[in-house]
């Protein structure tokens, strides 16, 4: 099974899903798309709230994207075309993809990812979907309780925020990103 990208108007994801789920007829393809939770702070009030983890972009598991298949995802309103080049779909590469089915395993919804530091001030990731991509950590910020992560598709480079809940402070901690 191949993982493809699709492009669809940016905060229309949930609309074409539910579009496409209405008339997808008999193809047995999985369709979705993968959303963070993150304490937002707005007014001096802080809240939980959802956001995409890529913007306009949803995951199609699928063997193969024929003509007809592409025909029936391009029919649908707020489609902008399948990545990597419309005229030449491909799946994701292997190792990118390998890194979209691990956020994946915590659901649709991504909760925040419990982190500790080490005496060097360095963050590592003790539980949640941040573990095991501590080495793409490239930005913490302690007061708003997130990590900018770099991940990528088609080696396109994206910085995503996830959010985190911070334990207590770690002493001798080796594992560290």
């Amino acid at each position: 099974m191949n993982l493809y990208v699709i492009q669809v108007n940016t905060g229309k994801e949930d609309t074409y899903i539910k579009l496409w789920e209405s008339k997808k007829g008999h193809l047995p393809l999985k369709l979705f798309w993968l959303r963070k939770e993150l304490m937002i702070r707005k007014n001096g009030h802080t809240h939980k709230g959802l956001k995409s983890i890529f913007p306009g972009y949803l995951f199609l598991e699928a063997d193969d994207v024929d003509a007809a298949t592409y025909q029936e995802f391009r029919r649908i309103h707020f489609f902008n075309r399948f990545l990597k080049a419309d005229e030449k779909i491909s799946p994701l590469p292997l190792d990118e993809a390998k890194k979209i089915y691990e956020l994946a395993k915590y659901g649709r919804v991504i909760g925040q990812s419990k982190v500790v530091y080490n005496e060097q001030d360095r963050i590592v990731v003790v539980e949640g979907p941040m573990k095991g991509l501590e080495g793409q950590i490239v930005k913490v910020d302690r007061r708003k309780r997130r990590a900018k992560v770099r991940l990528s598709l088609y080696n396109n480079a994206y910085l995503i925020d996830f959010g985190f809940e911070l334990l207590e402070e770690a002493n001798g901690v080796d594992n560290v990103g």
